[in-house]
């Protein structure tokens, strides 16, 4: 296909249309066909309106050792310090200040039109500057002819600043947001100059003003504006201040609606206001970022002028102390995610000096209701659905230090979003030295002396470029951008025109720091919008563009990072890449333009149609699964979890509820397991302890199903408290039949006929022992010979870990089931079926050898040949343990008491303590007197904390891999090592369930994420919201999002099961959740395909064939392959019905059974023989 010609080059007649204004060639393309068809370009793809492009200034900067080049004041003229010269910082004001009132912003702009952007720096207490851009990285101050001037200083503290076309008519005006006296607004007269107009315009706010956000928030065609304040009087309001949204009226001038709006929310700390449409529903929704306790604010746009506060149900976390924050496509999905900021640090050693004890101390507050807030950054991740992942972790952005200012972008123009942040602060307020001398000063102005002696907390900004798959490389230094200081409120614009966006930053007590992009490399588009129905900048805004590349998106949003604003243009870095496919534009009226096959390196000046836009068509639903939520739950008590362990990394409570399908009378039930508070599904009485998992099996032989009851967690002794219950089957119910004296915490419980004997054997696999954690309990195999169970011995006298789940499958293809294990602090273990002999331990030949945090396993044949591979869910990496290896070690390391357990992480080769000497001190002998000063302890070793005596008599235990995969089988020798897909690794998998449920003949992978279970300074490891993986038939699998898949399975998600619920013979998923309803998912049909539902009628042993496989064969020879089992993944078990689908141009011919005992049957499909099948076994 030709390429759109946009060159630089002048004709008269048909062609493009030169106009060289202010300077500059500029081509204007008339969208007629003959012209179309001139530039290659389709007349359907493009509107009627005219673009102008110019191309962007050749890159003339010599490239450097780094990618940016720190530009002196000297040569740009960008002479503006910083000062804070107000006494009253350190004094009646120095609350507000140091807690609210800290940093400034910048403001980045082509305030006169010339066609150069210009730059505003404001100073907290001195003249703020505006700056004029003369070309040549050249600017001259023109602050005083430009009319700007800020009367009320020092007293009155410059914070935020904003460039925004308040009045709609095409120039932008400059806000100013103040503490203690009133905001400022200068309105651009278009001749260089400003007229200061808040008051008369209604925005001369007086309070702790941070930040305005502008935004046409209700999308009549102007920009509205949310004020984001501070603290303002720390007596009369400790918790800050009420926040402001105005609605332009139209004209230019404002009215205060923040009541009718729904957003008097209360008091706020606020240090950024960020307008986002998490739920992509068109209409823009805004994040309020709000420092200490005060919690962060949703607000749904609900698209009538009103908002409602979401953020319960879109997260269950946000930062403790909120920051700065940025939005952007991070991970190329098509959706903008946010990061929000905290000031967690980037090294073990400064979190040891403070954060940690704060962390440790604060993150059990809960605000609001079932939203925890950490001291930490949160990345949170766009599903197209209301609810959000969070990934920071993962990302390696947990921890940035004192961030103030994060701002998202394509700084070396490969086509993926990079991250830069400021960082610093006037002191380390939160070093717990400096904390613990104020709080033992003698009087409130010793404390402030000390606090003001206390040198400068001067820390690197920091930058990190983004491989693909949410993986960043922290390249500050590398990229000459690793200043170190106390920097604040940043911004981008291209001040060269070269396409490459260059940086700018404030600073405490200094000049703003000034960065030139030499990037020399990487192809690049800027796109610049004037709405005629939109607001005239186009705000809100957003651009699509897809090249070879991928596929990239962008929202035009003037308030990002902290206090500043940024040139208001689009950037795409295009890599390689010198055609964009496709440019899509979406406009606030609802009007859509696209445009096909344009050059890169351009920059691109897009106008908006004229007139109303078309009403935007309704989006009819496309997902597989329709959810349901389900009158069905476990209610928890308050926490009961009373182990002597204080240190353990885990709790060991609230891990159901399990669920287990319940087959009788050709009708499947749900049992939901049950916890202190409610009782198992069928059953009156709540026991002492919650259930673990729960099995449902022939335990007799007289035909009707059984339920074997296990008993999990670590609140009592262990004891009879623990046995589990044998529930026999019969006509109206259970009733109650012995088993061995056998009582233990279960973590995992499956069946199979071992021996081939006829009828089902038992594994009950122990999670814990009560005080001794990880000491490995002992597991129990259970022979049944006609409903009499007898304990089998195996392995390490059945001491085989701390074992999560465990799956009978015939690993080797011998005809016996093998029994696999998933275990805590160890490894996937393998045991290999003798014949029916017993069971030897076989893992580290096959290739499990790796430990970790393994929590759930499932076997099918993910490759396709023909052999089991096992998925295995695991911690993922968006947790703490990231880094790994996670080391644990058991001992006495106190003058008395019971063992405990202290965690370690290593650095450089060493060993250091995880836990902060708060938590340790009264644990371990010495500690206290040997470490007084947080600071030392920080530097200690593991064995200096310890004592290697004490350390060497300890028992260590390790967690090598922490990603959840899949171990496949190879041709020739083990099983090898697959990591899923990154969006797995964002939480720990619990259920999982293998089936081919996309209708391509391949088997997929449903699962469920999420652990409310680490300690409070862990966090809950909640980032996933559960996930549906496409599998291709070769081992490879791809993650579909939830607003494709339609699963949703947000909280503290358990079991996942497989079952049948509308009887349409399509396989529908049903979840549990901790403390919460359980969650249903129907499926919705593929089109084309038709689906299968097959039950075994096994022997009176073994009913429902357990441990059989079925395949279907298709008329074209192709297969299918299912297996029956009973209990695999996390606490569940599945329907024993297997489900196929096949297109319906390929009939189905015939079913092939291999039953548990080794014989075989096939049995003949009839055309249109129905949905439903029911095989019988040759006896």
């Amino acid at each position: 296909m030709p390429r759109a010609d946009l060159s630089d080059k002048c004709t008269s007649g048909v062609g493009p249309i030169c106009d060289r204004s202010g300077g500059r060639a500029r081509r204007i393309l008339r969208f007629s066909g003959l012209i179309l068809g001139w530039f290659g370009l389709a007349p359907w793809a493009l509107p009627s309106t005219g673009v102008v492009a110019e191309p962007l200034a050749v890159r003339s900067a010599p490239r450097g050792a780094t990618l940016f080049a720190t530009m002196p004041a000297a040569q740009t003229g960008i002479v503006a310090e910083n000062r804070y010269a107000d006494p009253r910082m350190w004094k009646e004001k120095f609350q507000e200040f140091k807690f609210g009132a800290m940093g400034t912003g910048v403001a980045v702009g082509d305030f006169d039109g010339d066609g150069r952007v210009d730059l505003f720096v404001v100073s907290k207490t001195e003249a703020s500057r505006l700056f004029r851009n003369l070309g040549g990285w050249k600017f001259e101050e023109v602050t005083v002819q430009a009319g700007i001037s800020e009367p009320g200083k020092p007293a009155g503290w410059t914070q935020g600043a904003a460039f925004a076309d308040v009045d709609n008519d095409g120039r932008l005006d400059l806000y100013l947001s103040r503490f203690g006296v009133p905001n400022l607004l200068f309105m651009n007269r278009g001749d260089g100059t400003f007229r200061e107009e808040a008051a008369a315009r209604g925005l001369a706010v007086v309070d702790a003003s941070g930040q305005a956000a502008f935004c046409d928030y209700d999308r009549d065609g102007d920009l509205d504006v949310y004020v984001q304040t501070n603290l303002l009087d720390t007596v009369k309001a400790p918790q800050g201040q009420p926040d402001y949204l105005f609605r332009n009226r139209g004209d230019g001038t404002f009215e205060n609606v923040t009541m009718t709006a729904g957003m008097a929310g209360g008091e706020t700390a606020g240090h950024s206001a960020t307008w986002w449409d998490h739920d992509e529903d068109g209409w823009p929704d805004l994040y309020v970022a709000n420092d200490y306790a005060v919690p962060d604010f949703l607000y749904r746009n609900n698209r009538d002028g009103t908002f409602t506060d979401v953020i319960g149900r879109a997260v269950d976390q946000t930062p403790h102390s909120s920051m700065g924050a940025d939005l952007g496509d991070v991970d190329n999905d098509g959706r903008a995610d946010l990061l929000v900021a905290d000031m967690a640090t980037s090294t073990r050693e400064k979190d040891q000096r403070g954060t940690a004890k704060i962390r440790a101390m604060l993150d059990t507050a809960v605000h609001p209701p079932g939203v925890f807030q950490y001291m930490r950054s949160m990345l949170y991740l766009g599903t197209g659905t209301a609810r959000l992942r969070e990934g920071a972790w993962l990302a390696g952005m947990a921890g940035t230090d004192w961030t103030w200012s994060p701002r998202f972008e394509d700084f070396d123009n490969d086509g993926r979003l990079d991250l830069h942040v400021t960082n610093g602060m006037v002191r380390e307020l939160h070093n717990a030295d400096l904390v613990q001398d104020i709080s033992a000063s003698e009087s409130l102005e010793a404390g402030m002396r000390l606090e003001k002696a206390a040198p400068v907390f001067a820390e690197r900004n920091l930058a990190y470029r983004n491989q693909g798959g949410l993986a960043f490389e922290e390249v500050g230094v590398a990229w000459g951008l690793g200043q170190v200081g106390v920097s604040f409120g940043s911004a981008t614009g291209d001040f060269d025109g070269d396409g490459d966006l260059d940086l700018v930053y404030g600073n405490y007590e200094a000049g703003p720091t000034v960065l030139r992009n030499d990037s020399d490399t990487g192809h690049r588009l800027v796109v610049a919008l004037r709405g005629t129905t939109s607001n005239r900048f186009g705000v809100g805004a957003t651009v699509r563009v897809e090249s070879a590349l991928g596929r990239q998106v962008r929202t035009l949003v003037l308030a990002r990072g902290y206090l500043s604003t940024s040139e208001p243009v689009l950037h795409f870095g295009l890599g390689k890449d010198e055609v964009i496919k496709t440019l899509t534009v979406e406009w606030p009226s609802g009007h859509r333009q696209r445009f096909t096959n344009l050059s890169a390196d351009q920059k691109l000046t897009i106008t908006e149609p004229a007139g109303p836009a078309r009403p935007e068509a309704p989006v009819q639903p496309s997902a597989l699964f329709t959810a349901q939520t389900l009158e069905l739950q476990a209610r928890e008590q308050p926490e009961t979890d009373s182990n002597p362990q204080a240190l353990l990394p885990f709790r060991f409570d609230r891990r159901g509820p399990a669920l287990a399908v319940l087959p009788k009378d050709g009708r499947e039930q749900l049992l939901l397991g049950g916890t202190t508070k409610d009782p198992l599904t069928g059953f009156a009485l709540a026991d002492a302890l919650d259930d673990g998992p729960l099995l449902v099996f022939e335990a007799n032989g007289d035909g009707l199903p059984d339920l074997l009851q296990t008993k999990a967690g670590t609140s009592r002794p262990m004891g009879a408290d623990y046995q589990p219950k044998l529930h026999l089957g019969t006509a109206t119910g259970f009733t109650s039949a012995p088993l061995p004296a056998l009582p233990q915490s279960t973590g995992a419980v499956t069946a199979a006929d071992f021996d081939r004997d006829g009828d089902l054997d038992v594994f009950l696999g122990a999670r814990v022992l009560p005080g001794k954690y990880p000491l490995p309990p002992r597991s129990v195999l259970l022979r049944n010979d006609g409903g009499r169970f007898s304990e089998m011995p195996l392995p390490q006298n059945g001491e085989l870990g701390l074992i999560t789940s465990a799956s009978f499958s015939d690993l080797d293809a011998d005809g016996w089931p093998d029994l696999l294990l998933a275990t805590e602090w160890g490894p996937v273990v393998y045991l290999h079926n003798e014949q029916g002999l017993g069971f030897t331990d076989r893992s580290a030949a096959q290739g499990f050898s790796a430990s970790g945090f393994w929590a759930s396993i499932v076997a099918a044949d993910f490759n396709g040949d023909g052999r089991p591979d096992y998925a295995v869910g695991n911690a993922g990496l968006n947790t703490p343990y990231r880094e790994g290896p996670a080391y644990l070690f058991h001992g006495r390391f106190g003058d008395g008491g019971p063992p405990q357990v202290i965690e370690a992480v290593q650095e450089n080769n060493q060993l250091y303590p995880r836990r902060t000497r708060n938590e340790l001190g009264p644990r371990v002998a010495g500690l206290l007197r040997r470490f007084p000063r947080h600071n030392d302890y920080a530097k200690a070793t593991l064995t200096e904390v310890l004592g290697a005596e004490r350390l060497a008599k300890a028992r260590r235990f390790d967690a090598t891999e922490l990603r959840s995969g899949l171990y496949l089988s190879q041709p020739v020798g083990p099983h090898r090592f697959v990591a899923l897909p990154w969006e797995v690794q964002l939480a720990p998998v619990q259920g999982m369930v293998a089936l081919d449920v996309t209708g391509d003949g391949h088997v997929d992978l449903a699962l469920v994420q999420n652990s409310h279970a680490p300690a409070p300074s862990l966090g809950r490891f909640s980032g996933g919201v559960g996930l549906l993986l496409a599998g291709d038939g070769r081992g490879g699998f791809r993650a579909l999002d939830p607003q494709t898949s339609g699963l949703l399975v947000p909280g503290d998600a358990k079991a996942l099961v497989v079952t049948d619920r509308n009887a349409d013979g399509w396989p529908d998923l049903v979840a549990s959740r901790n403390d919460e309803s359980a969650l249903a998912f129907l499926h919705r049909g593929v089109a084309g395909q038709q689906p299968l539902r097959v039950v075994l009628q096994g022997p009176a042993g073994n009913p429902t064939a357990i441990g059989a496989t079925v395949t279907l064969t298709l008329a074209d020879g192709s297969t299918r392959t299912a297996a029956i089992t009973a209990g695999s993944g996390y606490y569940s078990q599945s329907s024993p019905a297997v489900f196929f689908s096949y297109p319906s141009a390929t009939p189905a011919r015939a079913f092939t059974v291999t039953w548990s005992d080794g014989t075989s049957s096939t049995h003949a499909i009839e055309p249109n023989g129905g949905i439903m099948h029911t095989l019988v076994h040759p006896r």
